[in-house]
């Protein structure tokens, strides 16, 4: 891997999700999954989310996001990452979609670069008490950097209407993806 090189996906294709914010509380894991499958969508195949809910290309995240909410976080509450890739799997298994979310529970530099290489974003959980200002949050990782000394960043779309923070990978305390 070159250093001081940023290695992914080019920013500009999450600009059109730049406004898809979490309204409230904490439905971090829901927008940050509307983030991903909205992607894939758009760039891998346009099936994988029924058009009554969301059609390829759109910029409207609301139908997706509350229909999302009902598998991922029904009751608004906070989560895990295994409760954001269970409800991506039931979403996907419910609508006869032939694949299922993964999770990772702690770390994640390792699996999230191997999606980015194949040009797939994956969300990364980042963690207060490992030194997020965000706090506890859901974001989708889409580029990743290393520099001279060893640090190590994710490119990430925040889903507070930045698509291009760089974040430090010390923060994450797991993942989300799909094949």
């Amino acid at each position: 891997m070159e250093k001081n090189v940023w290695h992914g996906i080019e920013p500009n294709r999450f600009k059109r999700y730049r406004h898809w914010k979490t309204p409230k509380g904490y439905l971090c894991g829901t927008y940050a999954a509307s983030v991903l499958i909205a992607y894939y969508q758009d760039y891998f195949d346009e099936t994988m989310i029924p058009t009554f809910i969301r059609r390829k290309d759109t910029t409207d995240v609301q139908r997706l996001a509350s229909v999302l909410q009902i598998f991922i976080q029904y009751h608004g509450l906070p989560t895990i990452s295994w409760q954001v890739a269970h409800g991506l799997s039931r979403f996907f298994r419910f609508y006869n979609y032939p694949i299922s979310g993964r999770a990772t529970y702690v770390g994640g530099w390792q699996r999230a670069i191997k999606r980015i290489d194949e040009g797939k974003p994956v969300i990364v959980g980042v963690n207060r008490f490992l030194g997020s200002t965000y706090g506890n949050h859901w974001v989708v990782a889409y580029a990743y950097l290393e520099d001279d000394e060893g640090n190590r960043f994710f490119k990430v779309h925040d889903n507070w209407g930045n698509y291009e923070t760089k974040i430090p990978v010390t923060w994450v305390n797991g993942t989300v993806s799909l094949p």
